[in-house]
């Protein structure tokens, strides 16, 4: 009798830790399940701002495909944990806007840098897809190439904001007649640039400002040369001031890097 007692006592403890096991490991999978729900919601919030923050200038046409990619693969990997109707719609429209850009030949109208604040928001956000790049190379769902290509580039744009907003600030000098602040401040962007100066993007960049300072001093100089002479002056300084307007449009429009692997 006392080993039936034993026996049954032994095999309701033994049945007790079985399903205390049961549901310990039903909890950790849960919690398991959860976390990953939330980490993907993390990824999915931080590529779309990405791809909303990120002005377009400092966003080349391959870039933002890939990142459309990236938010799209996260898509699918919460309906592979969760169905849902809300992810599923959402992919879908994804899918469609990535389509659109794809095919599109519009150019992505530049964003004005114009505020100190939005510079250093802009290199925060930098920072932050620094090290999302590293991680997806890590990951392998960015090979090592294209990784540091893009690495380069958000390295020079981290330089190239300060550049455009001492050029935004220029540009308005000049559109206002104040021509020697114009100067000065193409000449801070140009500084800016000091410390990747040997870089091809850098190079290019200077190249244009200083073609737009030519255009100003230019423009300034026919203004003093010909003095209060209004008909003559429209005459000389119109095609000049044409000159830089379409300088500056090339300049503040131009995201065609080259595309290489290292910088």
């Amino acid at each position: 009798m006392t080993v039936v007692i034993i026996s049954v006592l032994l095999l309701s403890i033994g049945g007790f830790i079985v399903f205390a096991i049961v549901i310990q490991l039903k909890e950790q999978a849960r919690l398991e399940k959860v976390r990953k729900i939330a980490a993907l919601n993390n990824h999915v919030r931080q590529v779309r701002r990405y791809l909303d923050d990120i002005p377009p200038q400092y966003q080349p046409k391959d870039m933002r495909l890939w990142l459309f990619s990236r938010l799209v693969s996260y898509y699918d990997d919460l309906l592979a944990v969760q169905p849902d109707a809300t992810i599923t719609r959402r992919r879908k429209f994804l899918v469609e806007e990535m389509s659109e850009f794809q095919t599109s030949k519009l150019k992505r109208r530049a964003k004005p840098i114009n505020d100190e604040l939005l510079i250093l928001g802009l290199k925060r956000l930098f920072e932050s897809f620094h090290l999302f790049l590293k991680q997806s190379e890590k990951d392998k769902t960015l090979n090592h190439d294209v990784s540091a290509r893009y690495l380069g580039l958000i390295q020079f744009y981290k330089y190239k904001v300060n550049a455009d907003f001492h050029a935004y600030v220029g540009r308005q000098s000049f559109l206002s007649g104040n021509y020697d602040k114009a100067i000065e401040n193409y000449k801070a962007a140009i500084s800016q640039l000091s410390p990747i100066r040997e870089t091809a993007e850098a190079k290019t960049t200077i190249k244009q400002y200083n073609s737009l300072i030519a255009e100003i001093k230019d423009t300034l100089s026919m203004k003093q040369t010909d003095g209060a002479d209004g008909s003559t002056e429209d005459k000389k300084t119109k095609p000049t001031e044409d000159g830089l307007n379409r300088e500056w449009d090339n300049f503040i429009d131009d995201t065609g890097f080259k595309k290489k692997k290292h910088f």
